[in-house]
C-alpha cells in the first residue's frame, strides 16, 4: 500500500511541479496564447499566434479569468467567437412574467438584459381642438408624450417628433374633425422636418355633415390609419400634419351620448 501511495505522489508532483514552472498551459499545443490554452484539432502554428480558422476549435482562459470558445482573446466572461450556444434544458426552468427581464444581444453580440417594464412604445394625445384651415398644411400639437422611450423625443410646442434610433416604426394615427360638410377631404399625414413631400397620408371623405359642436354634444367624423415609417439615421425628425380642403376643427376629444373622452392621438412602435 506505500509503495502504491508513494508512486501516486510521484506522479502528481512530476505533473503539478512542472506545470507551476510555466505562466500558460497548453493542451495539443506548445505555444500557449493564454494562461491555458487547448488547441482541439492540434493545428495551430508552433509560433505565433493562431489564425482564425484555427483558432475555430480552441479553448482559452486568460489571467483575468475570462473565457474563450474558438478564440483566444476573450472580451468578455464568455466569449463565444463562433457557432452557437445552447441551453436543452432551457424550457424546464419558466420565467416570472412581469419580473424577469429580456436577454438581448447588442450589435457586437454582447448579451444584455431589458426590463419588462421598458418600453418602445409612443402615445400622445392632441392637447387642445385645432382649427384647420382649407388648403394649408396644419402641424398638430400633441400633449406631452403618456406612453414614451428612449427612442423618442417630442417636443409639444413646435410639433416635431426626433427618432433617436433608426429602424422600422409602426404609426396609428387618428383624428376626429368637427364643423364638417358632407363630402369634405379629410387628410391627415406625416411629413419630415425640414419640410418635403409626405412620409405618409391618409384622405378620408366625410360621408355627412356632423353636428354644430357645443359644449355637450362634441362629436366629429372620425378617421384613423396606420402605415409604417422607415427611420434612415438616429436625429431624423417629422411632424403629424392635418389639411382638409375645407375649413373645420381637428377635436382633441369627443362628448356625446355614450360618454367622452380623447380621440386624436398617435401611437408608434418600433419594430
Amino acid at each position: 500500500m506505500k509503495n502504491k501511495l508513494s508512486q501516486v505522489i510521484k506522479v502528481l508532483l512530476f505533473v503539478i511541479i512542472p506545470l507551476s514552472n510555466y505562466a500558460q498551459v497548453g493542451v495539443n499545443t506548445s505555444n500557449p496564447q493564454t494562461t491555458f490554452h487547448v488547441d482541439g484539432s492540434k493545428d495551430n502554428a508552433a509560433s505565433g499566434a493562431p489564425t482564425a480558422a484555427q483558432q475555430s476549435n480552441d479553448f482559452a482562459v486568460t489571467s483575468s479569468g475570462n473565457v474563450g470558445i474558438a478564440t483566444v482573446s476573450p472580451s468578455e466572461k464568455l466569449d463565444v467567437a463562433t457557432g452557437n450556444v445552447r441551453v436543452r434544458t432551457i424550457n424546464s426552468n419558466a420565467g416570472v412574467p412581469g419580473t424577469d427581464k429580456y436577454v438581448v444581444a447588442d450589435g457586437n453580440g454582447v448579451l444584455k438584459t431589458i426590463n419588462f417594464t421598458t418600453t418602445d412604445l409612443f402615445h400622445a394625445r392632441l392637447s387642445a381642438d385645432q382649427t384647420a384651415n382649407s388648403g394649408v398644411i396644419a402641424t398638430l400639437l400633441f400633449a406631452a408624450p403618456l406612453v414614451t422611450s428612449t427612442y423618442y423625443s417630442y417636443n409639444s410646442t413646435t410639433g416635431t417628433l426626433t427618432f433617436n434610433q433608426a429602424g422600422n416604426y409602426i404609426v396609428t394615427f387618428q383624428a376626429s374633425f368637427g364643423n364638417v360638410t358632407a363630402g369634405t377631404q379629410l387628410v391627415l399625414g406625416v411629413r419630415p422636418v425640414p419640410d418635403s413631400n409626405y412620409l405618409a397620408r391618409g384622405s378620408h371623405y366625410a360621408g355627412a355633415d356632423t353636428p354644430t359642436l357645443t359644449a355637450t354634444v362634441r362629436i366629429g367624423e372620425l378617421m384613423n390609419y396606420t402605415t409604417m415609417l422607415v427611420v434612415p439615421n438616429a436625429g431624423y425628425q417629422v411632424r403629424f400634419t392635418a389639411a382638409p380642403n375645407q375649413n373645420c376643427t381637428v377635436l382633441a376629444s369627443e362628448t356625446g351620448s355614450t360618454g367622452s373622452g380623447n380621440v386624436t392621438n398617435i401611437t408608434i412602435q418600433k419594430i
